[in-house]
């Protein structure tokens, strides 16, 4: 995937180990930005990231798109799968205890500072690229 969005989408995020992650009011806004701009959205998950550079990673709270499937133009697909993430990001920001995941971890956490979506981005020659190594 992309190592580097564009700055209107990457706006707001921080950049940690090649992955954007985005704090939850701004992560929208990212998803509508990206979509406008041609990306397709695969989905990503919850994690805290701490100060001293590391992560707390709940992949277990993913919010990811469907394939991409047989006739469906590109731009259908765009608007779909950060359709799709977005839904699912919102039902989970809506029904997730983020201060009981952060107690979960044997360390201080602030759930609210530290929480991050992190994103995964393609455009249609990224994903035709993707989708030819998973054949091999």
């Amino acid at each position: 995937m992309d190592d580097e969005l564009p700055s209107e989408i990457a706006e707001g995020a921080t950049l940690q180990g090649g992955e954007y992650g985005w704090s939850v009011p701004v992560f929208p806004r990212a998803l509508s930005r990206a979509e406008v701009s041609g990306y397709a959205c695969l989905g990503g998950q919850f994690q805290f990231r701490i100060d001293d550079d590391s992560t707390c990673e709940m992949y277990w709270l993913n919010a990811d798109s469907n394939d991409r499937t047989g006739g469906e133009s590109w731009a259908e697909y765009s608007h779909r799968s950060c359709s799709e993430v977005l839904q699912k990001f919102q039902l989970l920001v809506n029904e997730t205890d983020f201060g009981k995941e952060a107690a979960s971890w044997p360390f201080q956490i602030d759930p609210i500072k530290n929480l991050v979506f992190i994103a995964y981005f393609v455009r249609e020659p990224e994903w035709v690229s993707l989708s030819a190594e998973q054949l091999k």
